[in-house]
């Protein structure tokens, strides 16, 4: 295997993972179509944290950068940085933010694979105060969007989301979407949504799935909910 990390004596972070791919995809060191290190090689070679190591291929996945194939390994993206979200200064900007926020790749990963199994439950046992909360949470997003409060928009954010596992009445559930939302921390998504124009469609994304939760469609709120998240929340 060759190496293509150097181990890091002060700072391990991983955003040094980020961009050791990054400027490696930028150079030619890497092409589209090529097996990445496994995470146990990339810590031999780097000296960073496999937790580190772990958090920054999430990030460069859920960025379209790599695939991660089951059983077979991580490769480039055929696009490479022409992935999901580019320019590559926006990914720089954002890594920026990352850096002071340790797990909240994985903790979206987390999300992503519990949110839409909430947003099922709650079409199930939805309360109509419950909706109206929903409904109320939608109308002030709309607000603090049109004052252009980003801050009050985030946290109008992932207040929706709580909502959402509150309609579900399961305490259990309730409290995981607390907890990984604390660890996602919205706000540290903030210039990376801007950037890309994401706080619209953001307000979009609530309406679907909550008008799913009113019709009372499962399907149609899993996708939703899936479908939001997947484009980085």
């Amino acid at each position: 295997m060759k190496e293509i990390f150097s181990k890091q004596d002060t700072t391990k972070k991983p955003a040094i993972i980020v961009h050791r791919i990054l400027d490696l995809i930028e150079d030619g060191g890497l092409l589209p179509g090529e097996k990445l290190p496994n995470e146990l090689e990339i810590v031999r070679q780097s000296d960073i944290s496999r937790a580190s190591v772990r958090e920054a291929l999430s990030a460069l996945e859920l960025m379209g950068i790599i695939k991660r194939v089951p059983g077979e390994g991580t490769y480039i993206s055929e696009r490479g940085l022409a992935g999901k979200y580019t320019p590559k200064n926006i990914l720089e900007k954002f890594l920026e933010d990352t850096e002071r926020v340790q797990g909240s790749f994985e903790a979206l990963e987390a999300r992503m694979a519990i949110e839409p199994s909430v947003a099922v439950v709650a079409t199930r046992r939805a309360e109509p105060e419950q909706i109206e909360r929903m409904e109320s949470l939608i109308r002030e997003s709309e607000q603090a969007l049109a004052e252009e409060d980003v801050e009050r928009f985030l946290d109008l954010d992932g207040a929706f989301h709580i909502a959402v596992a509150e309609a579900t009445n399961n305490e259990t559930l309730i409290d995981i979407s607390k907890d990984l939302m604390k660890r996602a921390d919205v706000h540290m998504w903030r210039r990376y949504k801007e950037d890309l124009g994401l706080l619209e469609k953001t307000v979009e994304a609530h309406k679907r799935i909550l008008n799913a939760i009113k019709e009372r469609e499962p399907a149609k709120a899993g996708f939703y909910s899936e479908k939001h998240l997947a484009r980085c929340v």
